[in-house]
């Protein structure tokens, strides 16, 4: 009787642990490519509890007069030195476009990326953007639940 309680214990124990809702982030973003060229849009995400150090999510890019004019995907995970992760999104009747981003891990202070995106509500997070020989800067800011 006795092992069967240990079973049934561990069983809901897992079930309790398998249903532990996502971590849902969002927030709004803005990117340079040079000096005097800013872009702005939103972005959205999630972490799973069993994987704080990795998250995935979508993003949007707007125009001068807030019309969505690119959407994509973006995915991250924990590095040994730091937040890198990749991204997509394709114009309307475009080609794929595709590149990579890193945080600025030397300024966070956060031990797992969910910790990262969570900071984005009380403080901006930054970080460098590549795309073939295009590359700038990026900064996160996250919105309130």
């Amino acid at each position: 009787m006795k092992s069967w309680s240990l079973v049934l214990a561990l069983f809901l124990n897992c079930c309790a642990l398998a249903q532990q809702p996502s971590a849902v982030f969002s927030g709004t973003w803005t990117a340079s490519t040079g000096p005097n060229q800013f872009f702005h849009g939103t972005w959205s995400g999630e972490s799973s509890p069993n994987r704080p150090n990795a998250a995935r999510g979508s993003w949007a890019l707007f125009n001068e007069s807030n019309q969505i004019v690119l959407q994509g995907t973006w995915s991250a995970q924990k590095t040994g030195q730091g937040w890198e992760g990749t991204w997509t999104a394709r114009p309307a009747g475009g080609q794929l476009l595709a590149g990579s981003w890193t945080a600025d891990a030397a300024k966070l202070n956060a031990k797992t990326l969910s910790q990262m995106l969570t900071s984005t509500v009380t403080k901006e997070v930054a970080g460098w953007w590549q795309s073939g020989r295009n590359q700038g800067n990026w900064w996160l800011k996250g919105t309130g639940k």
